[in-house]
């Protein structure tokens, strides 16, 4: 009896899960995911002109702002704040025109790291929202998943590439799983220097260090199921920690016109 009854329990668990899935909202990403695989190269380098000149994105950004993203499924929610946070940044790019760094202000070679990131200049899901806003205040401190930092990109040379397809429910966990994977076996991500026994870490790994720390416990313990198994013997030898200098250069196929 006890059994039938935990079968029972498991199966009513199981199809709420499912009805929860089938008839949470959905929304739209196909115009983005058209933009990515047009305009974005294999490198994650962006023609950012021609974007400019495509109505679908024009479109896609109208979409995102009258958007009912709390009535999405869990996956829904995080595909959509990663594809708005990937789009606003696009957008930012395009008005902005930055010559060579999205960090560059009106006097050349004087960099800033708050004005690109933090000014509310978009309207998504019925809220004036910054990049730092979705970032911080949704994906971070709301769905708490530090692969984010994999799949959010700051239209720079050392975040990672930005992906050529829009995330979606369906393969937003595959995709932040690869990314994840790819990042920390690229040279942006992971750098081993085994004459001086020292790991070189992005710097996502410096500033986002308690992100990492909560889900594994620290940074490293988060990095070795991803890294390259040829890789993982650098642990063995208890390795200096250093970063990888961040290059902010602007990760266009070719300068702004």
């Amino acid at each position: 009896m006890m059994r039938k009854r935990i079968i029972l329990f498991f199966a009513v668990f199981v199809l709420s899960s499912m009805h929860q899935d089938i008839f949470a909202e959905t929304f739209d990403h196909s115009k983005f995911d058209q933009i990515l695989k047009q305009y974005v190269d294999n490198k994650g380098l962006v023609d950012y002109n021609r974007i400019a000149k495509d109505p679908r994105f024009q479109e896609y950004m109208e979409s995102l702002k009258q958007a009912k993203a709390e009535e999405l499924s869990g996956n829904g929610q995080l595909a959509f704040w990663l594809n708005a946070y990937n789009a606003v940044t696009i957008d930012k790019v395009i008005k902005w025109r930055p010559k060579k760094s999205v960090r560059e202000t009106l006097i050349p070679w004087v960099w800033t790291a708050t004005k690109f990131f933090t000014t509310r200049e978009h309207i998504v899901a019925g809220r004036r929202l910054s990049q730092d806003d979705i970032e911080n205040e949704i994906l971070r401190k709301r769905l708490k998943d530090p692969r984010i930092h994999f799949a959010i990109v700051c239209a720079s040379s050392s975040c990672p590439p930005l992906a050529r397809f829009a995330f979606t429910q369906e393969n937003v966990q595959a995709r932040m799983e690869e990314a994840t994977r790819k990042y920390i076996n690229s040279s942006r991500g992971t750098r081993i220097d085994y004459v001086e026994n020292t790991l070189y870490l992005s710097k996502l790994f410096d500033w986002f260090a308690g992100d990492f720390t909560l889900k594994s416990g620290s940074v490293l313990e988060f990095i070795k199921p991803y890294l390259a198994k040829e890789a993982l013997a650098v642990f063995e030898r208890n390795p200096k920690i250093a970063y990888i200098h961040y290059d902010w250069a602007l990760n266009a196929r070719e300068p702004l016109r």
